[in-house]
């Protein structure tokens, strides 16, 4: 079997899930090709699916585009193209969501700060960028004055109501049809801190998570949770986390991982 990484950072070399999850697979005979490079001279004419399953892990957006061309093709995508770009937009991947019955927090896409000062008033605003790869300038907005202090954007703005936390970050990791929830403080100032503890599943996050599978067409991804008086609601979502916290991560993905790969393989062959 062979499975290629498509990624545009360096799996890193210690503590880290995914690198342990690749040496797994390998222990098991799988070629794993991995490669942590910007998108070089492609002729798009001649590409061809030479491994059985494709995984993007923090892929370019050159990168997302040869692995479309590569699923056109044939190619099997653990995480496809087009799931990986709704959940860097955050303004598709909340309309999507709640669309599923995912409950999110109220929202607003807006190319101005300005045009959120009719909204302030009936609470304070969590501010990002609609891209989740640009994630400079988050900030949470009390009232109308603060949005003089908000610079010109370069894209179009994404506004979520606030919803204040306990200083705890709650995460919802899928992978299959298991569903792990895992706390921890915030800010993580340790790895410890980032590992957190993890945490019993009520059966509506249960069906967050199933009603988010159905949405995004993918049984692998990371939901970030805030506690409402109504209830849990996702404020992100993403597309390959690091499942850190979540118990035999690095055994439950490769295992994952590895059956997908072997049924791609099969229809290959076939």
């Amino acid at each position: 079997m062979r499975i290629a990484v498509l990624t545009s950072q360096r799996v890193p070399s210690t503590e880290s899930v995914t690198r342990s999850c690749l040496e797994l697979l390998r222990s098991w005979g799988v070629d794993v090709d991995v490669s942590h490079h910007e998108l070089e001279l492609t002729d798009l004419g001649e590409m061809r699916a030479a491994h059985d399953l494709y995984l993007l892990k923090s892929p370019s957006d050159g990168l997302l585009s040869v692995a479309a061309g590569l699923q056109a093709r044939g190619a099997t995508c653990l995480n496809s193209p087009e799931m990986v770009r709704t959940c860097r937009d955050r303004i598709h991947a909340t309309a999507c969501l709640s669309a599923a019955g995912v409950p999110v927090p109220r929202a607003w896409a807006v190319r101005s700060a300005s045009e959120l000062a009719d909204v302030l008033p009936a609470g304070p605003l969590v501010l990002k960028p609609a891209r989740t790869d640009r994630g400079a300038g988050i900030r949470v907005l009390w009232d109308a004055d603060e949005l003089i202090d908000v610079p010109p954007a370069d894209d179009t703005l994404f506004a979520q109501q606030f919803h204040p936390n306990d200083h705890r970050d709650r995460k919802l990791y899928r992978i299959g049809d298991q569903t792990f929830g895992v706390k921890r403080p915030w800010p993580a100032t340790t790895y410890t801190d980032k590992v957190g503890e993890a945490f019993p599943l009520t059966s509506a996050l249960r069906e967050i998570s199933d009603a988010a599978a159905r949405a995004l067409d993918s049984d692998l991804f990371g939901l970030d949770l805030v506690e409402s008086a109504a209830g849990p609601l996702v404020v992100d979502v993403h597309p390959f986390p690091g499942f850190k916290g979540v118990p035999d991560a690095a055994l439950r993905l490769a295992d994952y991982i590895y059956a997908q790969g072997s049924e791609a393989r099969a229809r290959r062959v076939s």
